[in-house]
This record gives C-alpha cells, structure tokens and sequence, in this order.
C-alpha cells in the first residue's frame, strides 16, 4: 500500500525532501491517518481543526499531536513562537 497511513508513503516524502523524520511537520487532520502514522514514523505533528476534524477527534487515540492548531495557518506563528 503506498498513501497514508502507510510507512512507504512517508519515507518516499521525505526522501524527496531531504528530510529527516524528527526535523519534518506532518500537518494534517485526521488523528489517526495523518497524525498517528506520522508519529510512528518519528515525525513532529500538528492536527489542524479544519477538514475532516471533529471535536471529539482526540478522544480515545494514544499518540497525541505535538500541537493543535485551529488551521494551517496558524503554524508559522506558532513554530515563530517556540
């Protein structure tokens, strides 16, 4: 399977970016598609309260987002930020 959630899918992004997992931002909205999946593959994380995002999203998952954000937006500010 290559496309999210699969760890293929990932390593293909980031190999064409150069990038290394720990220093790359998957931004996505689904828990466990985008966010979970990128975290098993050792990326940073930001859920996004856009799209497909439900406000009991996060209820019930085990990895949790290194940041939510209300849209992607707000992701430069708050990288500024930190």
């Amino acid at each position: 399977m290559v496309g999210k959630p699969s760890p293929a899918y990932f390593a293909a992004a980031l190999e064409a970016l150069g990038a290394e997992p720990e220093r790359t931002w998957l931004v996505g909205d689904d828990p466990e598609s985008d966010i979970r999946a990128a975290q098993l593959f050792g990326m940073q994380t930001a859920l996004v309260r856009t799209g497909k995002f439900r406000p009991d999203a996060l209820d019930g998952i085990e990895l949790t987002p290194d940041v939510v954000l209300s849209s992607v937006a707000d992701l430069p500010a708050w990288l500024e930020s930190q």
